[in-house]
């Protein structure tokens, strides 16, 4: 007679840690599987935000381009109208009323975007065809540019413009600009300037002091500080200043003027335009006196430079694009004739 066997409790422990085990194994494997997968998940998750945000912001950049555009084509326009058919058309007076072109700001919208257009009528700037020591020293210093760099600026404008090959004490001539890394050379007979953006070939001129920078106050107030393309043109060949366009530091910087004189001018020309050197001499306190005289003028031109600032909607992408546009007169084929094209302006 076969007695069946019977396993005793101690014979079973072992098998049953061996199962614990073998579970503890697998719970383990598969928590390390579950954290691998989220890992992955995570980076995948991350890299379509990526994408995504990218592609949205490559599409709202080239919106935002066709947008500025359409301010700069919009802005030309109302100029043209402003100097040629308003005064023809024989409409009201609306001095009342702020103009945008008078003001120098045109804003709008196109489509599910806005722009806004910065105008500068280029009599209101410093020529540097015909460019005067005295006031480019006065300028560099009303617009914060210390020493020495201040002084490096104006004696290295000066020798680009100058022929020959002595340099002044804190300028720079061919062989400096030879030596730099990729070197150039200075036109060979020096004179005038093509392009006021030759600015950021010339010693001392960096990108801030030429465009400019966001400057934090003591009070914690963001303000803009324009940089020398602000205020001086290569489409200018006088040396009188349009007082009714200038801004105020190329007031300030006029030789002799009086800095209450130019902050007076500057704010009373915001209501109502000098029309003449009497209005100037009758209504500005202190008085600048005739030593300005041959410095400045109230005639508008027809050149100006457009600064288009663009975006979407709800949108952070911005474009700038900067142009100097030449309204031509009314017998003219052409309306308007662009001078000069700039798509990479730095957006700060």
């Amino acid at each position: 007679m076969i007695r069946p066997s019977i396993q005793r409790e101690g014979d079973l422990l072992p098998m049953i840690h061996r199962q614990k085990d073998a579970r503890g194994v697998i719970l383990i494997a598969l928590l390390w599987i579950l954290t691998i997968l989220s890992v992955i998940a995570l980076s995948f998750s991350r890299e379509t935000f990526v994408e995504v945000a990218t592609a949205r912001n490559s599409r709202d950049l080239v919106d935002a381009y066709y947008i500025a555009r359409a301010g700069i084509a919009m802005t030309t326009y109302q100029l043209y109208q402003k100097i040629y058919m308003t005064p023809r058309t024989g409409l009201p007076s609306l001095e009342a009323q702020p103009d945008p072109i008078d003001m120098g700001k045109v804003t709008g919208q196109f489509g599910d975007g806005e722009y806004e257009v910065d105008i500068q009528d280029e009599s209101g700037k410093i020529s540097l065809i015909t460019l005067r020591e005295d006031q480019l020293r006065n300028l560099v210093q009303v617009i914060g540019i210390s020493e020495p760099d201040a002084s490096i600026i104006v004696d290295s404008i000066l020798d680009w413009r100058t022929p020959g090959p002595i340099a002044r004490p804190n300028g720079a001539k061919d062989d400096y600009y030879q030596s730099l890394l990729p070197s150039y050379s200075i036109w060979p007979d020096g004179g005038r300037m093509k392009a006021v953006e030759e600015l950021l070939l010339i010693r001392g001129v960096t990108p801030e002091y030429y465009y400019g920078k966001r400057e934090k106050m003591p009070d914690g107030q963001i303000v803009n500080r324009y940089g020398l393309s602000k205020y001086l043109t290569v489409y200018s060949s006088g040396q009188r200043i349009n007082v009714n366009s200038a801004p105020l530091p190329v007031l300030l910087s006029i030789p002799g003027m009086p800095p209450g004189a130019a902050q007076a001018i500057f704010e009373r020309r915001q209501s109502k335009p000098f029309a003449s050197w009497d209005e100037i001499n009758r209504e500005i306190v202190p008085n600048p006196g005739p030593a300005i005289l041959q410095y400045i003028s109230w005639t508008r031109t027809a050149i100006f430079t457009l600064n288009a600032s663009a975006h979407r909607l709800n949108s952070k992408a911005r474009r700038v694009i900067r142009t100097v546009v030449r309204i031509n007169n009314p017998g003219s084929q052409e309306k308007y004739t662009t001078l000069y094209w700039n798509e990479n302006v730095p957006n700060w």
